[in-house]
């Protein structure tokens, strides 16, 4: 008989202490790849989004920003407005490259939007940066003012009609998704016509006034030039006494203070649990060494060497811990795959974007938590492995009898 099948025939010995072992080398491996996985999820958004979200500074009316953060990360529709006229007087600073205004309303329930409490920005696509980068389908023509876009979680499909306020817009494209929220879950139309939506809602008795009038917007999006300090800008644009500044540096801290607070509990506890595992592995063998001592002898006396009877209980770790981490994988993602809006629901309300890593990407954790699995085992088993491997034959025979 090869060792293999040696040792899944002792294994199969005590199937209850096989299957109890497996379970707990489960829960923890399935707690390790569901916290990394949604740990690698929230990087993903983090990278993704702001490496490519063109503004390097945020300028919001004083007092919105608690409200721009949270529209930024989740997409939660927040209003709030100053004057375009800043604009003009941020283009004038020194190390600013460009500035493009957004514009945020709100849709109103009942027949006059094809959807109630949407988020709708008004952005000018003349000197935009910061939407059209994102831009992954659209219809072969050039933008029109009667056109809008809508990030990667509307449900409305190129060259579509939607109306807000009594006015049509076509579907012109849809983004990719960023991991930003405001980005995937907005509709974004050209400002000019944001304006015109004001207008129109003045003339239904049934719907509140957006609340913003001409040559009124809600932020302002600044990029630098490359060489400019940020803080030194950033100062700059502070001693406007009406706005605040929000660097897209400083958000992405924020969130990862976020993450940190939020799963320091669950990595501590992984902790835990590995450690209990190495530990109870490490118990529970020594105990099956004790229980085998007899058969060891045995082995040792037919002609095995210690190096064999090392390997024997090692190999035995092995499986047990490696179907532990599978089951553990397995367990993880189905729990995953079920509270899959419970987490990005969560997530959201703590203002941590998420996009759920790639497949690429879970699978290189699912072996890597099937991985640490096994040096659980390979570790837990290790001191109870050499004292095997030292057991005198005669003394082994005689001590089992």
């Amino acid at each position: 008989m090869t060792l293999m099948g040696l040792a899944i025939q002792n294994l199969l010995r005590k199937p209850f202490r096989t299957y109890a072992l497996v379970l707990a080398v489960a829960i923890a491996g399935g707690a390790v790849f569901s916290t990394a996985t949604v740990m690698w999820g929230v990087e993903r958004s983090l990278d993704l989004g702001f490496s490519k979200f063109g503004a390097d500074l945020l300028v919001v009316p004083k007092g919105a920003l608690v409200g721009m953060k949270t529209a930024l990360l989740t997409g939660e529709p927040s209003t709030f407005y100053m004057d375009l006229s800043l604009a003009d007087r941020l283009r004038t600073l020194k190390g600013i490259r460009q500035v493009t205004p957004q514009l945020f309303l709100t849709t109103a329930e009942g027949s006059h939007c094809i959807i109630g409490n949407a988020f709708l920005v008004g952005f000018d696509p003349h000197n935009d940066f910061t939407v059209m980068p994102w831009l992954n389908q659209k219809l072969p023509r050039e933008l029109k003012l009667t056109d809008a876009i809508v990030g990667a979680n509307n449900p409305y499909q190129l060259g579509g009609s939607v109306y807000f306020y009594g006015q049509y817009f076509t579907v012109y494209g849809k983004l990719d998704r960023t991991g930003i929220g405001l980005y995937d879950n907005a509709i974004f139309i050209q400002i000019e016509k944001a304006y015109e939506l004001a207008e129109n809602a003045k003339k239904f008795t049934d719907v509140a006034p957006l609340g913003f009038a001409k040559g009124q917007v809600s932020a302002l999006l600044v990029q630098l030039e490359r060489t400019a300090p940020v803080n030194v800008v950033r100062f700059a644009i502070s001693r406007y006494p009406e706005v605040k500044v929000i660097s897209a540096g400083n958000i992405v801290t924020s969130v990862r203070q976020n993450l940190a607070a939020l799963f320091t509990g669950t990595v501590f506890l992984s902790a835990v649990l590995i450690i209990a595992n190495i530990l109870m592995i490490s118990a529970i063998f020594s105990t099956i060494i004790n229980e085998r001592k007899k058969e060891l002898g045995l082995l040792r006396a037919i002609g095995a060497r210690k190096r064999h009877i090392f390997q024997l209980v090692m190999v035995e770790a092995g499986l047990l811990t490696a179907a532990g981490g599978v089951l553990g994988v397995m367990l993880g993602a189905v729990l995953m795959r079920i509270y899959r809006r419970t987490i990005g629901f969560h997530l959201e309300s703590l203002n941590i974007p998420f996009l759920w890593p790639a497949w690429s990407d879970i699978t290189l954790l699912a072996l890597a938590a099937i991985t640490l699995s096994i040096m659980v085992g390979i570790f837990g088993a290790m001191y109870p492995a050499v004292a095997a491997s030292r057991v005198d034959p005669y003394e082994a025979i005689r001590a089992g009898e």
